[in-house]
């Protein structure tokens, strides 16, 4: 998988550039690495490419914002002097993402969870649900 790929499909779903991506750049690494963990070794990487990459690339998004929910670094809403910060809906938005790309590869998946609709579970038991 191409880390350049990934981190440019990861800029764009968080809105980042220049510096601020550069300071995220571990998460898309991780993601990789766990992608590249539950999906099957012998897949067609020339194939699935695509929807390989934007996996990786989803999963850094939701840690993205899961770590700038968690910091406070999140911004929001500003209408002069009130702010109004939504982290619930900022990650709800992140795990779709996510959940929308782990589905596209939900044939690819290593497990014996292998079924389109289960893959939520899957999900859920690999900790990446933050409820």
């Amino acid at each position: 998988m191409n880390f350049d790929t990934v981190f440019k499909k990861f800029t764009a779903m968080a809105e980042l550039d220049g510096e601020q991506a550069n300071r995220w750049k571990y998460l898309v690494y991780e993601s990789i690495a766990d992608i590249k963990d539950i999906i099957i070794p012998d897949y067609d990487s020339r194939r699935y490419r695509h929807r390989v990459t934007t996996a990786a690339a989803a999963l850094a998004f939701y840690r993205y914002r899961k770590l700038i929910c968690a910091n406070g670094e999140l911004t929001g809403i500003k209408a002069g002097d009130l702010t109004v910060n939504d982290n619930k809906a900022s990650l709800d938005q992140a795990y779709s993402v996510y959940c929308d790309a782990l589905m596209a590869i939900g044939d690819l998946i290593m497990t014996d969870e292998m079924i389109f609709g289960r893959t939520e579970s899957f999900v859920q038991r690999r900790n990446y649900r933050c409820d």
